[in-house]
């Protein structure tokens, strides 16, 4: 495992709750060897301290790799993941920020950073470096459903489910599971009266129209 190209982020972020971080990785068995030459093997052991959560161990061989080779791109973006679930989404940013210089093509990390951006505060910026991933990889779902998440933020709801259909996922169980079932109520019964508020809105303007 040259690269964590498949490790891309998925932000769970509520509106009026928490949510865990969640993302689905595999453990790998980490190479016995302490003769590391390359910037790939630090890459490779540092992917799988990344896949085990041993994120301090992971960042260290990040940092041999990039050592040895300072325009690796991917040892950037790999390093920004470990940051990221070591909750220091600043940090995070930056290295992302690196990759995307070192690659301007590199979908999965705009991807990643945008969700470093969501975990700080800042869906606008979010939602544009997710634009740039699903312009870069229209397959992309992660990217989809995070944009959705970012919309789902700004209190954009039809954005929000049809990025989340477009990934793939079920919109109503991912905002309950971004939101909490009591959340999700919430939101629903408001995008319900907003519907309502329009429809009688342009029934009146249809009525005026007619007189």
């Amino acid at each position: 495992m040259k690269e964590l190209r498949w490790m891309v982020v998925v932000v769970l972020i509520g509106i009026l709750i928490g949510c865990e971080k969640q993302v689905p990785v595999t453990a790998q068995p980490v190479p016995s060897t302490n003769s590391l030459e390359t910037a790939e093997e630090y890459l490779a052991r540092g992917d799988s301290f990344s896949a085990m959560q041993e994120y301090d161990l992971a960042i260290l061989d990040y940092d041999q790799a990039i050592r040895l080779n300072p325009k690796y791109a991917e040892a950037y973006n790999n390093r920004g993941y470990a940051y990221y679930w070591s909750n220091n989404a600043t940090q995070a940013i930056a290295d992302y920020s690196q990759a995307i210089e070192l690659r301007p093509n590199y979908a999965y990390a705009y991807n990643n950073r945008g969700a470093a951006y969501m975990a700080s505060g800042h869906a606008d910026q979010a939602i544009r470096d997710f634009d740039h991933a699903i312009q870069l990889q229209s397959d992309f779902p992660q990217a989809y459903i995070n944009r959705g998440n970012g919309y789902l933020r700004l209190g954009c709801f039809g954005l929000a489910i049809a990025d989340f259909r477009r990934g793939g996922a079920n919109p109503v169980k991912t905002m309950m599971l971004l939101c909490g079932v009591p959340t999700i109520s919430i939101l629903l019964g408001a995008v319900i009266m907003k519907i309502g508020r329009r429809r009688l809105l342009a029934k009146s303007r249809h009525t005026i129209q007619n007189e």
